[in-house]
């Protein structure tokens, strides 16, 4: 039937499969719109306003049709804001829980009431609106919503400009409510009216489409605020428009600009006191710590503290240049955000300037590998002071070394790309115990922290809940790795490696992980269980399967890393150096079955898998579809 027709209330009753009293009281009640006119004594209604009262709710699925906006209604007046909030938004799996910024708009469009919901990307909690839609609409329909609200709701997710996009991205989001059942039909079931505090209902399958600007505006009947500046979407930012604060006056330093400025004056203050024969100052607590062993050790440090200031400044000048062009230019977000750049004093123009002109001779890769090595030493021994409360603790000083130690790899590999570094192991909760587990578990020896220690329990503490720790045990796997297990909880963290292993895998060991835990792991022959290494050469080194995305392309980087063969073991093949074959072959492996399911193959099996001698489907990947 045509959107351009008339309905008559018996054809309304018929379209829901309700009686003609009950259409009556839908009318009465708000939830159906007043009728266009009369024809006598029947009464008519377009047909495109009941089609988008019922919102286009399938039976089968309840999902919202997607309107037309170039025939949608436009409101008889701009719709009211009711809502202007940052809501958190518990039950996501995500350290720390995450936010996003809620408007809600109500008002009357062709006999009905509207209702538009737009939840936005905060820079603080970037991803969150599509790696969890449903929590996120289910969090807002429980704080501010009506169970019928919640159904008949138009929802949007709105990105702004420069993040993660060039331009700012509004969607049209569609969910799959279930199948309401019940006497009074589907739409007394999706319009029933609930309690804005009980809401149980369940946002299924999110489907997005994109929406052009002027379609929102219409939806509306106004243009909302979205010119937010690149980098202002915050909470603070938000929260100071909400209140009536325009423009919205922010210290705007996205690329941590003053952070980065105090690691390098750190740094610098140290090599300063260093060079100078200095072993004790006042405001570095770390000096006497760092010239130990005389003048001698005191030189290398210097050397190794100069390197790694060289290696920041390029970073802090690109900060410096970048908000230098950013403040010059006019932005079309201004009326809503004003900006503030940090400028640098003499003393910081200064220190950028001295090491900006450091000859490019002085950073040879075995000066720069000698100060990543020192980096990484007086990080540990910092650590442990930290840790103790011992009198040479600076965590400044920490902090600054631990900045410099990615950017010191970083320059490593410009200068010899075929170099590796081990940037040792990366601490890791694992949420569930699979067989995969209980098979590492067996073969940990259950003593220590061994002396020295301590800042390794500390980092894998720090991934344990605080309702784990009372009863928690230290242990090491057979390859010296640190595990911290609670019986009780089943807790477990444990350290994963990033080097390849010391001697290549048997064909007969086998390849386990459990789903979840983003760590595969390797039984062995000999009863030892290693822990599957990840390629060091990527920073990402979550593993999972099953689908197509950076979980399963790191799974395949970490099976062509450490489980087959390279010509050079000293020069490891990457993922895109093998064969054509070969990468499709393992990338259809961890891509292919379901994410699901346990993933188990013998390393003899993979490597048949690579050499083209068995297909992915044949092997004993238990990855089924």
């Amino acid at each position: 039937m045509s959107l351009d027709e008339l309905y008559t209330s018996p054809q309304i009753a018929k379209r829901l499969g309700v009686t003609r009293q009950r259409v009556d009281q839908l009318v009465d009640t708000g939830q159906l719109p007043q009728p266009l006119g009369r024809s006598g004594n029947t009464r008519l209604w377009r047909a495109s306003d009941i089609e988008l009262a019922l919102a286009g709710n399938d039976p089968a699925n309840g999902r919202l049709a997607t309107p037309n906006w170039d025939k949608l209604p436009v409101p008889d007046a701009p719709l009211r804001l009711d809502v202007d909030e940052v809501l958190t938004i518990p039950g996501a799996w995500i350290a720390e829980p995450p936010r996003v910024h809620v408007r809600i708009w109500r008002g009357p469009v062709a006999g009905t009431v509207r209702t538009v919901v737009l939840y936005g990307a905060l820079a603080e909690s970037h991803g969150i609106i599509v790696n969890f839609a449903e929590t996120v609409a289910r969090s807002i329909a429980a704080r501010y919503l009506s169970v019928g609200e919640a159904r008949s709701a138009w929802w949007f997710g709105f990105w702004p400009r420069g993040f993660p996009r060039k331009e700012l991205s509004i969607d049209y989001a569609s969910f799959a409510f279930p199948r309401a059942g019940g006497s009074g039909g589907l739409l007394d079931a999706l319009l029933r009216r609930g309690s804005r505090d009980a809401w149980t209902g369940e946002f299924e399958n999110p489907v997005w489409q994109k929406v052009q600007r002027t379609d929102f505006a219409r939806v509306l009947g106004s243009e909302p605020d979205l010119d937010y500046p690149p980098g202002t979407y915050t909470v603070a930012v938000v929260t100071a428009l909400a209140a009536g604060q325009r423009p919205a006056i922010i210290d705007f330093d996205p690329r941590q600009l003053r952070t980065q400025l105090r690691h390098l004056t750190s740094l610098h203050s140290y090599r300063k006191a260093l060079l100078a024969g200095a072993d004790v100052r006042p405001g570095l607590p770390a000096l006497p710590l760092l010239a130990a062993d005389g003048h001698a050790e005191s030189a290398r440090t210097a050397e190794a503290l100069g390197i790694a200031v060289r290696v920041l400044v390029p970073d802090a000048l690109g900060a410096v240049a970048d908000y230098q062009s950013l403040s010059s230019t006019e932005d079309t977000g201004s009326t809503l955000v004003e900006r503030q750049f940090h400028q640098l004093d003499p003393e910081e123009d200064a220190l950028l300037a001295r090491y900006a002109q450091m000859p490019d001779d002085q950073l040879s890769a075995g000066a720069v590998y000698r100060a990543l090595t020192t980096a990484r030493t007086l990080a540990a021994a910092l650590t442990d002071q930290d840790e103790t409360a011992g009198e040479h603790a600076d965590p400044v000083l920490l902090e600054a070394l631990s900045a410099a130690e990615p950017e010191l790899v970083s320059v490593r590999h410009l200068l010899d790309p075929s170099l590796i570094d081990d940037p040792g192991p990366s601490p890791h909760a694992v949420s569930t115990l699979g067989d995969a587990e209980h098979a590492y578990l067996s073969t940990i020896s259950w003593w220590g922290p061994a002396s020295g220690d301590a800042h390794r329990k500390a980092a894998l503490l720090g991934h344990v809940w605080e309702k784990d720790r009372e009863g928690l045990r230290t242990g090491y796997d057979p390859y010296g790795r640190m595990v911290l297990h609670n019986p009780a909880t089943s807790a477990l963290a444990l350290e994963r490696p990033r080097t390849l292993p010391g001697t290549p895998y048997a064909d007969s060991a086998e390849i386990l992980a459990t789903p979840g835990n983003m760590t595969a792991f390797v039984l062995q022959p000999d009863g030892r269980c290693d822990i599957l290494p990840t390629d060091p050469r990527y920073s990402y080194d979550d593993i999972t399967w099953g689908y197509s995305g950076t979980g399963p392309e790191i799974l395949a980087r970490a099976l062509s890393f450490a489980a087959l063969p390279h010509p050079d073991a000293e020069r490891p093949l990457t993922l895109e150096d093998r064969s054509e074959p070969t990468l499709e072959a393992l990338l259809d492996l961890t891509g292919d079955g379901s994410q699901h399911d346990p993933f188990k193959i013998s390393v003899g099996a993979l490597r048949a898998i690579a050499t083209g001698h068995q297909q992915p489907g044949h092997t004993t990947a238990q990855t089924s579809a």
